[in-house]
């Protein structure tokens, strides 16, 4: 904590003076942000980090209230980096009044189909998607019925396919552009325009840890006189309180299951030889896919379709289809959790093989939200007319199971925010002399948040600044690239990072075959596919870049035919994948680090549990 604070210049002494101060006052509850009751949903979004960058933050909220002489302008840093009041960014749409329905229920109770009636018959509106699988799925679906409707997701702009019969535009511009009647894209990627109607699909996402933030600036900036929002109903009492400070109030319509769910009353004992035609067996780690699909081809003679977040959308959308597609011969689905949203499957039955999952930080049960929304694919494909069951792997989840299936998710307390541009600028001129990632853990410390808000996961930002950090880019580049769609926990990532930084910062082209090597033949093994999978990822990053820092990234069209065939390549590596005899090299070793990973986090999963029980039971006594 001390390294943190000595960054604003606070020496040791003054640092163990007040400390002992901020502690004693926390012991007596005189910090509100750190009472029980405050920090309980603090730490089960972001655990031991969230509770460490908690106290650190409100230690400076300490010493600007008591120790103003501590911090140099301590004043004024907290107020540039005040985000108490996010709805006031979103002027545009505080100039008009908005209608705002929040459309409810569990998956399959055609909550979005509703959403999407309204939308089709406006003059002009717009859908917000969290994924790019779903914002393809409604692009191609609208143009279908003939509705002109334009694409826009981060690495893809397509206007409306006029060719298609039909589909003719509403207008033209001053500039004889045809005017579109409808723009399907990914949250991120919203327009800043006027509508008439806008779809948020998925609103709960507002509190994840990582990206809640898109949905916010959505639900807080979209200039639409009617805004729909669909998801769980855990999102309502949060989603009021946010519009009730923008004098906006929320129409609520609760939707029920279009067909039955059961929970099955055995487990499949398990034996991967009791999985049937139409099962989707679900896995948390994308190791154990393959070996799992390999089991149950091997114990069933079915074969077995994949779908996982690494792959790319185009290739999930392929698998997709051959598994819903009954003459395929693909008659079970084994896929991670990404099956929860934004693909139609025709699932009967969903079995987990476990209900923990690793979160990155420990291995944890998976929450209730997460368990209904996978196990509510199940008989979903037919506008409710099956009848879906859920199952699990071994007798001694089932019980979890059918209490999580059973339960409500808790209510959402806070929703995610982000610092723009002008703030981080401003920012960056008071510390001149200092590193931008460094930059941003120290915003992220001084910063002033509301109650219902908290500050987006910092740590890809952190890592993604460290990575350029020695690039001459300025304050507007770097922060463009920390938000731009790349994990570079892959040494490969981080390598295409830094080539493409450069090439920006050297104001010069990038050709895009002096980055991208893709294979000369297609894989037949899983360390292959993932490395094509990384591939792909630098395409569309690329083609990402090529619409922020257009003099650099010229050759989209060349990024484009090489994106069309890398997914070629992964798709036909999935149909022809096969298992080396016994473990692949490095496989006992990986074993063992998981093995002494999976104590530690266990140990740690103990302490948070212990930790968050004995919170309640103070905030139940202090109520």
């Amino acid at each position: 904590m001390y390294t943190r604070c000595a960054y604003f210049g606070i020496n040791k002494r003054d640092f163990g003076e007040w400390a002992e101060k901020f502690i004693l006052a926390a012991e007596q509850d005189k910090i509100k942000r750190l009472q029980p009751k405050a920090l309980i949903p603090l730490l089960t979004l972001s655990g031991w980090e969230g509770l460490d960058n908690c106290i650190v933050n409100q230690f400076f909220a300490f010493l600007e209230q008591h120790a103003p002489h501590v911090v140099k302008d301590i004043g004024y840093l907290r107020e540039i980096s005040d985000m108490r009041f996010p709805h006031e960014w979103g002027v545009g749409a505080r100039n008009m009044q908005r209608r705002i329905i929040m459309h409810v229920g569990p998956t399959n109770s055609g909550k979005t189909f509703h959403a999407l009636q309204r939308l089709k018959a406006a003059k002009q509106g717009i859908y917000c998607s969290p994924l790019r699988l779903l914002a393809y799925e409604i692009y191609n679906r609208m143009t279908k019925m003939g509705i002109s409707c334009g694409l826009i997701t981060g690495e893809d702009r397509r206007m409306p396919d006029f060719a298609t019969a039909g589909v003719k535009p509403i207008g033209f511009n001053i500039d004889s552009r045809p005017l579109t009647q409808l723009v399907s894209c990914t949250i991120e990627m919203a327009p800043n325009s006027a509508y008439d109607v806008a779809v948020i699909d998925e609103i709960q996402m507002l509190s994840d840890l990582h990206r809640g933030w898109a949905w916010t600036t959505a639900l807080m900036g979209l200039r639409a006189k009617e805004i729909h929002l669909c998801g769980e109903p855990s999102a309502v009492p949060l989603v009021k309180r946010i519009c009730e400070s923008m004098d906006e109030e929320v129409e609520v319509r609760e939707y029920t299951r279009l067909g039955k769910l059961k929970v099955s009353g055995v487990s499949l004992d398990g034996d991967l030889g009791n999985v049937r035609k139409g099962d989707c067996v679900v896995v948390f780690s994308r190791k154990e896919i393959y070996e799992i699909k390999k089991a149950i081809e091997e114990k069933t003679g079915m074969r077995c379709a994949v779908i996982y977040g690494g792959l790319p959308p185009e290739s999930r959308a392929e698998q997709a289809r051959l598994f819903n597609d009954p003459d395929s011969g693909y008659d079970v689905l084994v896929a991670s959790d990404a099956v929860g949203m934004g693909i139609n499957l025709s699932i009967n039955r969903v079995v987990f093989m476990t209900l923990q999952k690793f979160d990155g930080t420990g291995t944890k049960l998976i929450s209730v939200s997460q368990t209904r929304q996978i196990g509510g694919r199940a008989g979903r494909f037919d506008q409710g007319t099956k009848v879906g069951t859920v199952a699990t792997f071994k007798d001694e989840d089932l019980q979890q199971l059918k209490k999580s299936m059973e339960q409500q998710p808790p209510k959402l307390a806070m929703a995610g925010i982000k610092p723009n541009l002008g703030m981080i600028e401003m920012f960056s001129h008071q510390f001149p002399n200092t590193s931008f990632a460094q930059l941003w853990c120290m915003f992220r410390d001084i910063s002033n948040v509301d109650n219902d808000y908290f500050l987006c996961s910092f740590d890809d930002q952190e890592d993604i600044a460290r990575i350029i950090e020695d690039l001459p880019l300025s304050i507007s580049d770097r922060y463009h690239f920390l938000y731009a769609p790349v994990s570079i926990r892959d040494t490969r990532m981080e390598i295409c990072l830094r080539q493409f930084a450069k090439a920006v910062a050297n104001r010069r082209e990038c050709r895009v075959a002096d980055v991208i090597k893709l294979p000369s033949s297609v894989p037949n093994n899983r360390e292959g596919i993932r490395d094509l999978e990384n591939w792909h990822r630098a395409i569309t990053l690329y083609l990402w870049l090529s619409y922020h820092f257009s003099e650099s990234f010229r050759q989209s069209e060349d990024a484009y035919v090489l994106k069309d065939k890398c997914e070629a390549m992964i798709q036909k590596g999935l149909m022809s994948i096969r298992h080396l005899k016994g473990r692949e090299r490095g496989e006992d070793m990986d074993r063992y680090e998981e093995t002494v990973q999976d104590r530690n986090n266990d140990a740690k999963e103990r302490m948070m549990n212990n930790f968050l029980a004995h919170l309640q039971k103070t905030a139940q006594a202090q109520a």
